[in-house]
């Protein structure tokens, strides 16, 4: 006789459904993320996944929407020193990364064939960008980066720290220093778009 599969109480539905498709994600990548892979991992029945979440895209959808929530918090940085909080919000984007390494992979690495962010989603993501441009529109008000389109600087930075995070999350990065390396390129960088003097070392 087959074993009868213990029902999961609906409060514990939730976290242990997406900490398993978390989990999977860590420990076997993307490819390893399947409903069934997921069901087992949390110990309830596949059909509980669509029940509850619409199937592995509305956890997708979670997992998308709490990473950007996550990735939002720590980018927002305010210690009226503009130079210093764009340079901690740079640093904080690796942390995040580094720390939700399954968050990231569902956000910026891996298409999952099939999965769309809805629009409240993507407007999410949208709003984590637009921390970013306010850090630069205020080191703009003490002279930084002038010149520059406030936009078009922070996706030059965003996508100077997702190309290092992502070469290192992914084992293609061979300094001997990773957040030292990282640490020189966002100063680098910030020293590249505006004036030396304002950008912390």
């Amino acid at each position: 006789m087959a074993r009868r599969l213990l029902r999961t109480p609906s409060l514990r539905i939730g976290p242990a459904v997406l900490g398993a498709a978390l989990h999977i994600l860590d420990e076997e990548g993307p490819d390893g993320l399947t409903v069934r892979a997921i069901a087992k991992k949390a110990k309830v029945a596949p059909m509980t996944i669509y029940n509850h979440f619409h199937g592995k895209n509305g956890l997708l959808e979670i997992i998308w929407t709490e990473g950007f929530s996550t990735l939002q918090e720590a980018l927002t940085i305010e210690n009226n020193d503009p130079p210093r909080d764009l340079f901690a919000s740079a640093l904080a984007y690796r942390t995040f990364a580094l720390e939700h390494q399954a968050h990231y992979t569902v956000m910026f690495i891996h298409h999952f064939e099939g999965f769309q962010p809805s629009v409240d989603a993507i407007q999410l993501a949208n709003q984590t960008f637009r921390v970013l441009v306010e850090h630069v529109q205020r080191c703009q008000s003490v002279g930084l980066f002038e010149g520059y389109s406030a936009t078009n600087t922070a996706q030059m930075i965003w996508s100077a720290c997702h190309g290092y995070v992502s070469l290192e999350m992914t084992s293609v990065n061979f300094s001997s220093d990773f957040e030292g390396t990282f640490r020189s390129l966002v100063t680098g960088l910030l020293r590249g778009l505006g004036p030396s003097s304002t950008t912390p070392a």
